[in-house]
């Protein structure tokens, strides 16, 4: 999924770089600053001005739960964590994948969704897997596990996006044949189209999970955040956030096109490349 990193090489030398310059502003006392990248609904997404989704929302408790205000930012995805590791936020959430590269850089919560990446091609000529792939043109969001699963898993170089939402509209632009992304911005991506859909069989072609990313050696962040991750689980709050922000993503999907600045926004998914109103 949203493998959405660099390298570990490239990590390894920004940790190193941080430690030794002390680079990053501190923290406001009175908030939690959380980094994301929000062209990836419902877990990060902008309505209007503001970033709303999943993500957010479990970040927020997090920051309620420390007593304080979260604050977010929106950078690039691959920007995320070695923001995060140059003390800039104390919460990277962008529907970031665990991995083991990843541990060895930062701490991960509790996982609190389980995902995969699927395909989405044309009804009439449905790509349904790793062999029906193979030599076409695929198209990813750069720096994810779907750019990831091309190189490692297919051999081949894909054709790398700002967004879901860019490979989506060279797709049917007829730029590339294909494109392979975490299932639920690929499902906000074709609710409703007459002509793409979802066509990996089986549906997942991996399986992931996510979690929230901090700096390490916070041992009491950790836990904390892992206490209010557990709460959310018990008490039926996470799985209607979920449903919320999958409601909210799909009507913005379905909807006009136009943007709360009132705007017209060239895809559905709000990317903030092409959206007046994402700054």
């Amino acid at each position: 999924m949203k493998s959405k990193f660099l390298s570990s090489a490239a990590l390894a030398s920004l940790a190193t770089a941080a430690l030794l310059s002390g680079c990053g502003k501190a923290s406001d006392s009175g908030k939690i600053r959380m980094i994301t990248e929000a062209t990836f609904p419902p877990y990060e997404f902008r309505q209007g001005s503001e970033v709303v989704g999943i993500d957010v929302e479990i970040c927020k408790a997090i920051a309620a739960e420390l007593g304080k205000e979260l604050a977010v930012e929106d950078v690039e995805f691959d920007s995320v964590l070695p923001s995060l590791i140059a003390n800039k936020a104390e919460l990277a959430a962008a529907g970031i994948t665990v991995n083991e590269d990843r541990k060895k850089m930062v701490d991960f919560s509790d996982p609190y969704v389980e995902t995969g990446i699927v395909v989405i091609s044309a009804k009439s000529a449905p790509v349904k897997g790793a062999a029906d792939a193979k030599g076409k043109r695929i198209g990813v969001q750069n720096g994810t596990t779907s750019a990831d699963y091309c190189v490692e898993q297919l051999g081949q170089e894909p054709d790398r996006f700002d967004s879901p939402a860019s490979a989506f509209a060279a797709l049917k632009a007829g730029k590339i044949d294909l494109v392979i992304a975490d299932v639920d911005p690929a499902e906000n991506l074709v609710k409703g189209d007459a002509d793409y859909a979802i066509t990996s069989e089986p549906r997942f072609l991996t399986s992931e999970c996510y979690a929230i990313a901090i700096k390490k050696g916070q041992p009491e962040l950790l836990a904390t955040i892992n206490k209010v991750i557990g709460e959310m689980k018990a008490s039926g709050r996470l799985a209607a956030i979920f449903e919320e922000f999958k409601a909210k993503a799909d009507a913005l999907a379905a909807g006009s096109g136009a943007c709360a600045c009132g705007e017209s926004c060239p895809n559905a998914a709000c990317d903030k490349s092409a959206c007046p109103c994402a700054k």
